[in-house]
């Protein structure tokens, strides 16, 4: 009992820092319907075999000429496969977005000191996209401004739909080491989706679960532009991986940036293929 009395105070903690991008918008609690989720959720994803296909830091990846190594394949911005602006006409299983994405004015992103966060997060949507392609699931990679957008909402939206939406994003900070990866969502009735997000960005890091604490899993991310640029049956969300301006913690994005993105994947996959209350069905 006192494990998951712990566990509600993690991810109830107060992180008051605000981000230096008002594209990051952060909002120091945690939504009720992600604490009242805890155990209903916890208990469908340890039920399934989710946690066992996950990656972890490889120790390879902590030596200098590997961690210089994915420094320049970061930083050599290989495009995204599969961009494009979308078809109103289609439906896709994910639609990604990599923050701030071919954005050449205003704002751009985060810089940290080895790789900014367009690079990053675009490497990282490389992985997702293909590994969840390699599973016959339908992805659609936007940029940060050119993308279908909407001139009518409600029954009669016309813009672009899928059954899940995610933003990726590095985020940063006026006081280095002070934030921490998060992940915000439109409709707060996503708990277990979110969950499976949480738990592949943690493993990825190399985090206990019940230790990563500084979270923002809030509803109260809903005002992020994109969300209403988008209808998603399933999940629309909102990835801040980590902080681009503390180096320790750009070091363990970019030793971590294969897992991350692996484990991102792995986890859409597993909402794709499960209802609210985490019931899987065949692949």
């Amino acid at each position: 009992m006192r494990t998951w009395l712990l566990l509600l105070v993690l991810f109830a903690a107060v992180w008051g820092q605000e981000p230096t991008d008002p594209e990051h918008p952060r909002v120091p609690t945690s939504s009720q319907e992600f604490l009242q989720g805890v155990f209903s959720a916890l208990k469908a994803v340890r039920d399934s075999n989710f946690e066992q296909g996950l990656e972890t830091p490889g120790l390879a990846a902590s030596s200098d000429q590997e961690f210089q190594r994915i420094i320049a394949e970061i930083n050599a911005k290989s495009p995204v496969a599969g961009l494009g602006n979308g078809d109103p006409r289609t439906q896709y299983d994910v639609i990604l977005q990599p923050g701030h994405y071919q954005r050449t004015s205003g704002r751009t992103g985060t810089q940290g000191k080895y790789v900014s966060e367009q690079a990053l997060v675009a490497y990282t949507t490389n992985i997702i996209a293909t590994s969840l392609r390699r599973l016959n699931v339908s992805v659609l990679v936007v940029s940060a401004d050119n993308y279908l957008r909407p001139t009518r909402s409600g029954a009669d939206f016309n813009g672009l739909q899928c059954r899940i939406f995610l933003a990726i994003h590095a985020d940063g900070s006026d006081r280095p080491c002070s934030t921490g990866p998060s992940l915000g969502y439109k409709r707060p009735a996503q708990v277990l989706a979110m969950h499976m997000i949480g738990l592949g960005l943690a493993d990825a890091l190399g985090y206990d679960y019940a230790s990563f604490r500084k979270d923002n899993f809030t509803a109260n991310e809903a005002g992020y532009y994109m969300f209403s640029q988008v209808k998603a049956q399933r999940l629309t969300g909102l990835l801040e991986v980590g902080e681009l301006t503390c180096e320790k913690s750009e070091r363990e994005l970019v030793t971590s940036s294969h897992a991350v993105g692996a484990n991102v994947a792995r986890a859409l996959d597993f909402i794709l293929r499960t209802n609210e209350v985490g019931v899987l069905r065949p692949h």
